[in-house]
């Protein structure tokens, strides 16, 4: 089973979902300031490097962390698997992960490896916007990683109890889409064109 089906069943069940981020907020304005002795990646600085929340102020990115789930995966270890349902969103807080997508069945089976996630990178949105997404591809961790993830139950909490922080994530993400939908379109395009060329040859 993968990472993303037990925290789904635990929320079906009515129970927490686990790792939640727990940071005070004296202790994350520390470490968010130049002062802070903490040599290793803090959360603060770590979230003001990432593209999609680089128009957050630091109250609200506090605010987002405290709706974030942080977990460790061994090499090998399944985030969410194709083909199930979407529930989450997340942030590559350290380590990769692989997105494959898996074609042919039973013996002819074959993956086709369609990103590398690196640090400060993201995956998984269209868990948060679809009410019934289905997962188009694998998500699989290449190293010891450390991941935060947003599920749809805080992404509501978070709409509910912080609107302003939440529509501003949402636009975030719907920017995200609408920029790979553009990069999708652009190869559909090329690749029509490198079609019709073939064609003439013919």
């Amino acid at each position: 089973m993968s990472y993303e089906n037990e925290v789904r069943e635990l929320a079906g069940k009515c129970e927490e979902i686990p790792d939640k981020v727990s940071i005070s907020t004296l202790r994350y304005i520390w470490q968010a300031g130049p002062f802070s002795l903490n040599r290793n990646e803090s959360l603060p600085r770590f979230l003001t490097r990432v593209n999609v929340l680089k128009e957050f102020s630091d109250y609200e990115l506090r605010l987002l962390s405290k709706y974030l789930h942080q977990r460790k995966f061994q090499r090998n270890e399944v985030v969410f698997r194709q083909g199930d349902a979407g529930y989450g969103f997340y942030f590559v807080f350290k380590g990769s992960v692989s997105i494959v997508h898996i074609s042919g069945k039973e013996v002819d089976v074959k993956e086709h490896v369609l990103a590398k996630i690196e640090k400060s990178q993201y995956f998984g949105e269209m868990g948060l916007l679809e009410e019934y997404n289905r997962r188009s591809a694998t998500a699989i961790c290449l190293e010891e990683t450390v991941l935060l993830g947003l599920f749809k139950p805080d992404l509501e909490a978070l709409l509910d109890q912080h609107p302003v922080v939440g529509a501003k994530f949402m636009r975030e993400i719907s920017l995200i889409l609408a920029q790979r939908l553009g990069a999708l379109t652009d190869e559909v395009s090329k690749l029509r064109h490198r079609l019709g060329e073939k064609e003439k040859a013919l």
